[in-house]
C-alpha cells in the first residue's frame, strides 16, 4: 500500500499484473507544468525524462484530459503495461495527479505494482495564510511557500500583505505606504530596522508563479484595525489626524482608520482598485478583526455617522464600514472575505455575501448555524488547531491529526480549511518550515481526503514516507518528537510562547489613550453638530 498524503480516495494494487518501472528515457506528454516534475524525478532518480507527443507503448506517463471524471481537481492514476495513464477534467487534476506520482515514486525506488488510483478532494478550499506584514519574505521566499503548497494539493495563497508593522504592497497613487510604511525602525526591544515590500511587477510575477501551479491569489488589506502603518503615511486616514510611526512592538493597537470620513474610504477604494489590477481571482480578504474601537467613540465624526444613518454604536459602525467595502468590491466582480475572530454582535446587518474565515468563534455552532442558513461561506481556520505560529505545545501534531474539518455536523457552508502562519515570532524561512511541517501534511490530508480521515494513527503510519518526501525537498520540518511533544517539551514550548508574546504595549496604550482623549476633545470643539 502507498503512503500518500493527502490520501487518495482509493488504491488498488495487483503485484500479479505487470506494472512501471521508471527509466532514463522515460516519455512524458507536453504540458507547461511538467518541468518540475522532470527536475523532481533528476534529482531523485538521476534519471532524464523527456517531453513528446508521441508517448509510445512503452516507458512512458501519458497525461490525458477525460471530461467524464466528475470533479474538477480529481484525477485517475492507472499503472499497467510499462506505462502510468493519469487521466482528469482538468489539467489542475492532471497536475495533482502527478503530486501523487512523486510520492509513488519515491515509495518504490521507481518500480511501481499494477496500480489504480481515484481522488478527488473533500474540499474546495484548501488554503495557508501567510503573513508578510510583521515580517517580510522574499519574492524567492514566497515562491518556495508556493511550491511545498503545490506539493501538497493546496489551492489558495492567502497573502497578508497590510499590517500596523510594515505596509508590503506597492500603490501607485499612495508613494509613502511603501517609501515610508514599509520600514520600522525596530522590533519590539531590538534596534534592527526591518523593511521590505513588493513591487507591483513583483506581485504579478508571484500570481502568475501560483497560477502556474493552480493557486489561487486572495490578497488581504486588513482594515480598518492593523492601520497603524499606513496612518502613519497619511494621518488624515485616522480619527485625529495623529502623527504616529509605523508600529514597532507586536500586539492590538488602538489608532485605526476612521469610519467617519469620506477621505478614508476614498483611500480604501483606491487601493482596492490598484490590487484589482494586480489580483485577477475575484476575491479580496478586507480584515476586520480586532478593530479596536475607541477613537470611534471620542471621535464626533464617527459618532455623526452613527446618528446620520440610525446606527446603535460602533460595533454596527464597522458592520456599516464593512458593507460598504463589500459593496465596492461587488461593483467591481469581486467577492469580499473577512475575520470572525469573536462573535459579531448584529451579525445579521452585515452582508451575506461576506465570507468568514473563521477563527475564534469556531466552537459557537449556534452561531455558525445561524450565518449558514442566511446564506454565508465559512472557512475553517479555527486557531486550534491551524495557527501554526502557534508552538507544537498548544497544537500538536495529534491536534491537527484529529479535527474534523467541518465547522458543522456535516460540510454544508464550510467552503474548505486554511493554516495561519502569522509572524510575529516567525521571522525567517528556517522558523517557518519548522512551524508549518510537518503539521501541513495533517491539514492537507482534513482539506482533501474523506470526512473522517486521517486520524493520529493512520497518519504516522505514513509519516516515514511523508518526511522522505519533505527531505527530497530539503524541508526544515520539526522532529516528530517535537510535533508530537512530551508533558514536559510542551509546556516548555507553551512557556516559552508566552514569555515571547509578553511585551510593554499595555502602559504606553493606556497613556496614549488618556492623550488621544484630550486630542479628541479639541476635535469635538471645531464640530459644529456636536454630541
Amino acid at each position: 500500500m502507498f503512503n500518500i498524503i493527502p490520501q487518495p480516495t482509493s488504491i488498488l494494487i495487483n503485484r500479479d499484473k505487470k506494472g512501471f518501472t521508471l527509466h532514463a528515457g522515460t516519455i512524458i506528454s507536453p504540458y507547461p507544468f511538467v518541468d518540475e516534475f522532470i527536475s523532481f524525478v533528476r534529482k531523485e532518480f538521476n534519471k532524464k525524462i523527456y517531453v513528446h507527443e508521441d508517448t509510445g507503448e512503452e516507458r512512458s506517463i501519458i497525461l490525458s484530459v477525460d471530461e467524464s471524471i466528475e470533479s474538477d481537481e480529481g484525477y485517475t492514476i492507472k499503472c499497467e503495461n510499462r506505462r502510468v495513464f493519469i487521466n482528469a477534467k482538468t489539467e489542475t487534476g492532471l497536475f495533482y495527479g502527478l503530486q501523487t506520482l512523486k510520492q509513488m515514486l519515491l515509495q518504490t525506488e521507481g518500480k511501481l505494482p499494477y496500480t489504480e488510483i481515484t481522488d478527488y478532494p473533500r474540499f474546495s478550499y484548501r488554503g495557508y495564510m501567510l503573513d508578510c506584514g510583521r515580517y517580510f519574505y522574499t519574492v524567492d521566499e514566497v515562491k518556495r511557500i508556493v511550491d511545498l503548497m503545490a506539493l501538497h494539493k493546496l489551492n489558495v495563497l492567502h497573502w497578508h500583505l497590510t499590517e500596523d508593522q510594515g505596509w508590503r504592497i506597492e500603490i501607485k497613487k499612495y508613494p509613502l505606504l511603501t517609501e515610508k510604511g514599509s520600514m520600522r525602525s525596530h522590533t519590539n526591544f531590538n534596534n534592527k530596522p526591518h523593511g521590505g515590500y513588493y513591487t507591483q511587477e513583483d506581485i504579478k510575477e508571484i500570481v502568475k508563479y501560483c497560477h502556474e501551479r493552480f493557486i489561487k491569489v486572495i490578497p488581504e488589506f486588513d482594515i480598518p484595525g492593523h492601520s497603524v502603518a499606513a496612518i502613519s503615511c497619511y494621518p488624515y486616514l485616522s480619527c485625529l489626524d495623529r502623527k504616529l510611526d509605523v508600529a514597532t512592538h507586536w500586539g492590538v493597537k488602538h489608532d485605526i482608520l476612521c469610519a467617519g470620513k469620506e477621505t478614508t474610504y476614498q483611500f480604501v477604494y483606491d487601493v482596492l482598485d490598484e490590487m484589482i489590477e494586480l489580483f485577477p481571482d475575484k476575491i479580496i480578504h478586507i480584515g476586520g478583526d480586532e478593530a479596536v474601537k475607541m477613537r470611534w467613540q471620542e471621535c464626533p465624526l464617527c459618532q455623526k455617522v452613527i446618528k446620520d444613518n440610525g446606527l446603535a454604536d460602533v460595533d454596527a459602525l464597522q458592520i456599516f464600514f464593512m458593507n460598504k467595502v463589500n459593496d465596492y468590491l461587488k461593483s467591481k466582480g469581486y467577492a469580499s472575505v473577512m475575520w470572525s475572530y469573536d462573535k459579531i454582535e448584529n451579525s445579521e446587518n452585515l452582508s451575506p455575501d461576506i465570507a468568514w474565515t473563521v477563527c475564534g468563534m469556531g466552537n459557537d455552532r449556534e452561531l455558525v448555524e445561524n450565518e449558514i442558513k442566511r446564506g454565508r461561506k465559512l472557512i475553517n481556520t479555527h486557531c486550534y488547531p491551524y495557527y501554526f505560529d502557534f508552538p507544537y505545545g498548544w497544537n500538536t501534531l495529534k491536534k491537527v491529526c484529529n479535527d474534523d474539518g467541518a465547522l458543522t455536523d456535516n460540510d454544508e457552508g464550510t467552503l474548505g480549511i486554511e493554516a495561519q502562519l502569522w509572524t510575529e515570532y516567525v521571522p525567517d524561512m528556517k522558523r517557518l518550515e519548522f512551524l508549518t511541517f510537518p503539521r501541513l501534511g495533517a491539514m492537507a490530508e482534513n482539506a482533501w481526503a474523506e470526512k473522517g480521515y486521517p486520524t493520529f494513527s493512520t497518519f504516522m503510519h505514513k509519516a516515514g514516507d511523508y518526511c522522505k518526501l519533505l527531505d527530497a525537498y530539503d524541508v526544515k520540518y520539526a522532529p516528530l518528537k517535537k510535533a508530537c511533544p512530551s508533558f514536559i517539551y510542551k509546556h516548555a514550548s507553551s512557556l516559552w510562547f508566552k514569555r515571547r508574546v509578553f511585551h510593554w504595549e499595555g502602559l504606553h496604550n493606556l497613556i496614549d489613550d488618556a492623550k488621544a482623549k484630550k486630542e479628541a476633545e479639541k476635535l469635538r470643539k471645531t464640530v459644529k453638530d456636536n454630541f
